[in-house]
C-alpha cells in the first residue's frame, strides 16, 4: 500500500537533524549588584534611602528570572535576602533613633 507515489512528504524540505551548540547561561548581572549594593548601603550604616530599596529590587529581579533547573544558584538568593536585610536594618535603625527621641522627650 505504501507506494512512493503517495508519501506527502516532500524530499527538498527534509531538515537534517544537528545537535544544538551548548552554550553556557550569562551570568546573572542582578543577583551580583544586589549584593554590590546591598553590602555597601550596610557599609555606609544606611544613611542613603536608596540603597536597601535598590537591593531589594535587584535581589528580587535576580530571584524571580532565575531558572528551577540551576543547581548553583545562590547569587540570586544572597541578593535578595541581603537586599532584606539592608531593608530590615534600615527601617530598625530608623524605628530606634524615634524610640530614643521619644525616650529622651519624655
Amino acid at each position: 500500500m505504501s507506494s512512493s507515489k503517495m508519501d506527502p512528504r516532500r524530499p527538498d524540505k527534509v531538515v537534517p537533524f544537528h545537535m544544538p551548540s551548548n552554550v553556557p547561561p550569562a551570568s546573572d548581572y542582578a543577583g551580583n549588584l544586589a549584593v554590590a549594593v546591598g553590602m555597601g548601603g550596610i557599609m555606609v550604616r544606611n544613611s542613603f534611602k536608596a540603597f536597601p530599596w535598590i537591593a531589594a529590587f535587584l535581589g528580587a529581579t535576580s530571584m524571580l528570572n532565575s531558572r528551577k533547573s540551576k543547581r548553583d544558584d545562590s547569587v540570586g538568593f544572597s541578593g535578595a535576602m541581603l537586599g532584606l536585610v539592608s531593608l530590615f536594618t534600615y527601617y530598625l535603625n530608623m524605628y530606634m533613633m524615634h524610640k530614643r527621641a521619644m525616650d529622651n522627650a519624655a
